[in-house]
């Protein structure tokens, strides 16, 4: 498993509710509403990474 996802996982990503977040090197690098913004600014911030990219779902999200 990507260690990036591990770090995710593990992560308390409450303040990042309905944004975009990336993950490089065990790390949040980047976030915002426009995914295009965040992954560039990651890809500026660790441009041999390939950044994990997600969005962090509304907490009426509900995953079946």
């Amino acid at each position: 498993m990507n260690r990036n996802y591990q770090f995710f996982m593990k992560t308390n990503i409450d303040s990042y509710i309905g944004e975009w977040i990336a993950v490089c090197n065990e790390k949040i690098v980047s976030h915002g509403k426009d995914p295009k913004k965040v992954f560039n600014e990651a890809k500026e911030k660790c441009p041999s990474e390939r950044p994990l990219l997600t969005r962090v779902p509304d907490k009426e999200t509900m995953i079946f």
